[in-house]
């Protein structure tokens, strides 16, 4: 299935809810059981290269992020998945017309808001993870508007973004840039005082740092002796390594089950 990445190099996500441009109306689209279906057969031909969540894997490229995709239809994903890519390593396949679907449907299901899915693992484990001191997300982050204030919120992780993604922005925060915008800061002032902290909204005249209690400050450059900014995310990347399998599973659950519209 290693092409069919190659020929969604547009599939683009609109944003909040990562839909395709172009949906089919075939009933296999958010049908439950046409994704459970096409869940087994992609973990079975396509998820050793893709991923398990379609998130890429050791050989194929992510299906569900892509920042120059163009639009593709389900139709069209369809036609990719029986007739191949030739010469890009991927052959057609012998599917049935509703195996087909049932695949086409699964791989929709990646790019819609994770809370939409069902994601595999134990929420209220999950829970634990987030707010304990061994992962340490609500130093930084906050949900519903308890835990830190340094990093964005996720109350509405779950209903805005796909679950490769958010996995994605756990185990490889520095990839694709996540933290733009959110660069860890060291701030000396002219008087002598040092700050530390996230900048935010930066330009050549202020800079806002949100410190590491949570507090924020406005900054005027002619006021700054030293801005240093950090070549890397704040956030750990550790991640993959400090949770077991178990707990990154949870966690993941935890995190997609957080929609404001619920």
């Amino acid at each position: 299935m290693r092409a069919i990445a190659i020929a969604l190099l547009a599939l683009p996500l609109l944003a909040q809810h990562g839909r395709y441009l172009s949906d089919s109306h075939h009933p296999s689209i958010g049908k439950p059981e046409a994704i459970a279906a096409g869940a087994k057969l992609f973990m079975g031909s396509c998820a050793g290269c893709h991923g398990p969540d379609g998130g890429g894997g050791a050989r194929g490229p992510n299906l569900v992020r892509r920042s120059l995709w163009h639009p593709l239809s389900d139709d069209a994903i369809f036609q990719v998945i029986r007739k191949g890519v030739p010469n890009a390593g991927m052959p057609p396949t012998a599917l049935a017309d509703d195996q087909t679907w049932n695949l086409v449907a699964f791989i929709h299901s990646l790019t819609g808001p994770a809370s939409a899915n069902a994601v595999p693992g134990d929420a209220a484990s999950g829970k634990a993870v987030f707010w304990g001191a061994k992962a340490g997300c609500a130093n930084c982050h906050s949900i519903r508007g308890q835990g830190g204030h340094t990093a964005p919120d996720l109350s509405n992780v779950g209903g805005g973004r796909p679950l490769a993604v958010i996995r994605e922005a756990i185990v490889e925060p520095a990839k694709d840039l996540y933290y733009l915008g959110n660069e860890a800061a060291t701030v000396v002032m002219k008087n002598g005082r040092t700050l530390q902290g996230v900048a935010k909204n930066r330009s050549n005249y202020s800079v806002q740092l949100i410190d590491t209690k949570g507090v924020l400050h406005l900054i005027r450059m002619n006021d700054v002796k030293q801005l240093t900014l950090s070549a890397s995310t704040p956030m750990p990347t550790d991640y993959a390594k400090r949770l077991s399998t178990t707990e990154l599973r949870d966690l993941l659950a935890y995190l997609s089950a957080q929609d404001v519209r619920k």
